[in-house]
């Protein structure tokens, strides 16, 4: 995960006294006058602009930014800020006054009561729901509705502090940002999946506070002594997408505002596949993550997940995969169907035929026999999940089983099963049953993994089981029979089993690992 930070740069803005005239700029000066005579007379206002000569300078409080640069930040017309008075009172203003719509660079900001002749008056923004000089709330829960889009900065928390110096009703002032941003670009490196996908929530976990009412009379947010704060914020995004292969602020740029300090950060970010209907989680940490006041922090992440793509279906042993030549219309949803499932014409795609004990040749050869898939069952310390997110043909799907390798079972043997009988040549009923253990097991590297990944039945071509449970041949034959069944690894989430099935079902194959 990629990180980097640029401090917000800070904006500046002029303060007039009702009846006074100061001149920010000379640009936009229309506009200027005619924002002035709509606002309410009253005992100051504040102008506050952009200065020109500064493309990296900003105001209040939707921004706009560069990967790697500088933020531009606007005022919003719900805007207020808090000034101090000659008797070091706080009073609030009205909303801003927005010179332009269309330049929300310059506001107006007027004050109906106190008296403003002294320098040096502190100014403070709270964010633009904050009805109190010295208490900011940054929201443990905040919403972005567009991609690169930091309009919700004012509501989640985002806050600041300035002097105004001058006398008499004549300011100017700087505010510096106390609160801290972070700038989500997270991408997906498989081009088949990242049209399909889309991000959204984003949820940080911090090793201490982040989000919460802080007291801000001091200028910095501190916590307060009996409140509740949280360690976690989400940010719900609005199906961002996730077609892209490189950072990109336009594709799913994603902010969020916390409080300024040093975390170990466990970030999740949740996406879905809105075809296949599966959502789920993919998780990042970040160590030792310095949030410094008024400084937007990068944070790149890479989503993309497992593929399974090259995972095949086929009829037991058949010399070729059960949609070879039909790929353009292999159905990848639950209970679907389609044409152009193997016919027992169809000497590649059919199954092979061979009589118990023999075992495969073709396509199920490396696959393990019967003797071996117990050992898996019976001693693999079986974990079922439907956490882990993977993908194939371009769509999104979850869960699994997790099973030891078989250098991790002690006796594991392709000669005999656990009970020391060999079910490939002894012509006896192999059935064995049992309960995996839910959810990931905790030391992955002992295990490999085997995706839910449904199967093919027959004659209808049809797609079952998906997300729900896997069907994994073995190379071994089950005893003559009239259904000619060989035998195969079936798991979902209350079981797993050795079992017997005809062999014209598209199961998937697999290696012992």
């Amino acid at each position: 995960m990629n990180k980097s930070m640029k401090q917000l740069t800070q904006f500046a803005a002029c303060a007039v006294a009702a009846l006074s005239v100061v001149a920010c700029s000379s640009e936009d000066s229309a506009q200027q006058d005619n924002a002035k005579q709509n606002t309410a007379k009253g005992v100051a206002t504040f102008d506050g602009s952009q200065p020109g000569n500064d493309t990296r300078a900003l105001t209040r409080t939707t921004a706009t930014y560069t990967l790697g640069g500088d933020a531009k930040v606007f005022w919003s017309s719900a805007d207020k800020i808090f000034v101090q008075d000659d008797a070091n009172t706080f009073h609030q203003s009205n909303a801003a006054n927005l010179y332009n719509p269309s330049n929300k660079a310059k506001a107006i900001f007027s004050l109906a009561s106190g008296s403003f002749t002294l320098n040096n008056r502190e100014v403070r923004y709270t964010g633009e729901n904050g009805t109190d000089a010295n208490t900011v709330t940054i929201a443990s829960t905040q919403t972005q509705t567009t991609a690169n889009d930091f309009s919700h900065l004012g509501t989640s928390g985002d806050c600041g502090t300035a002097t105004a110096t001058g006398s008499n009703g004549n300011y100017t002032f700087t505010l510096n940002h106390k609160a801290s941003y972070l700038c989500f670009v997270p991408r997906c490196m498989n081009t088949d999946l990242g049209p399909n996908i889309k991000l959204t929530k984003i949820k940080v976990t911090a090793d201490q506070p982040i989000a919460g009412k802080y007291d801000f009379s001091t200028g910095s947010l501190a916590q307060k002594a009996g409140e509740t704060y949280s360690n976690t914020i989400t940010l719900n995004t609005s199906d961002f997408s996730l077609n892209t292969t490189t950072s990109s602020l336009a594709t799913n740029g994603a902010y969020m505002v916390v409080a300024p300090g040093t975390y170990n950060f466990t970030i999740t970010y949740t996406i879905k596949d809105p075809t296949t209907n599966v959502e789920g989680d993919v998780v990042k940490t970040v160590s030792s993550y310095n949030c410094q006041e008024g400084k937007i922090n990068d944070i790149t992440a890479n989503l993309t997940p497992e593929d399974y793509s090259s995972l095949k279906y086929y009829m037991w042993d058949a010399q070729s995969h059960y949609w070879l030549g039909h790929e353009g219309v292999q159905p990848y949803l639950n209970h679907a169907s389609a044409s152009g499932y193997p016919a027992a014409t169809d000497v590649n795609r059919y199954y092979n035929s061979a009589h118990y004990p023999a075992q495969a040749t073709n396509s199920c050869a490396n696959c393990p026999n019967v003797n071996e898939i117990a050992w898996y069952v019976d001693r693999g310390n079986p974990h079922f999940e439907r956490v882990t997110l993977w993908s194939m043909r371009g769509h999104l799907y979850i869960g699994g089983l997790w099973l030891l390798h078989r250098n991790n079972i002690p006796g594991f043997s392709s000669v005999k099963a656990p009970d020391g009988i060999d079910y490939v040549h002894s012509n006896t009923d192999m059935s064995l049953m049992k309960t995996p253990t839910q959810g990931k097991p905790t030391n992955l590297s002992d295990y490999f993994f085997l995706p839910s990944a449904g199967y093919y039945g027959n004659p209808e071509g049809r797609f079952d089981g998906i997300t729900y449970g896997g069907w994994y041949w073995s190379r071994s034959t089950y005893m003559d029979t009239p259904f000619v069944e060989s035998y195969l690894l079936h798991f979902r989430s209350t079981n797993l089993n050795v079992i017997r099935y005809q062999r014209l079902y598209g199961f998937n194959t697999w290696t012992a690992q």
